[in-house]
């Protein structure tokens, strides 16, 4: 759904050498956003920009995150990306799967 080079364009990466774990990140955000909307992507007409978005967090703080345990440094958990992104998302969200 997202293209790498929107992603990259989103983290304001050039290099090539995290390509293979972007689209990794890409599948992990995609299965996190499916479930909280409880509906696949594929069941949109259009996918909406909220939607898409909601992605691209997901995306960029598994990725500027990944070394807080080692280097001890302060950031944003993925706990409280996750409520942000739920709150993206409630309009669209279904009763259940």
């Amino acid at each position: 759904m997202l293209e790498l080079d929107e992603i990259k364009r989103f983290l304001r990466l050039d290099s090539d050498d995290e390509d293979k774990l972007l689209v990794s990140l890409s599948f992990t955000a995609r299965e996190l956003v499916e479930e909280t909307l409880r509906q696949k992507l594929e069941d949109f007409i259009q996918v909406p920009e909220t939607v898409r978005q909601a992605m691209l967090i997901v995306i960029a703080t598994l990725y500027e995150e990944r070394q807080i345990a080692k280097t001890g440094k302060p950031g944003i958990g993925i706990t409280d990306v996750l409520d942000l992104v739920r709150r993206m998302l409630f309009a669209y969200r279904k009763e259940k799967f």
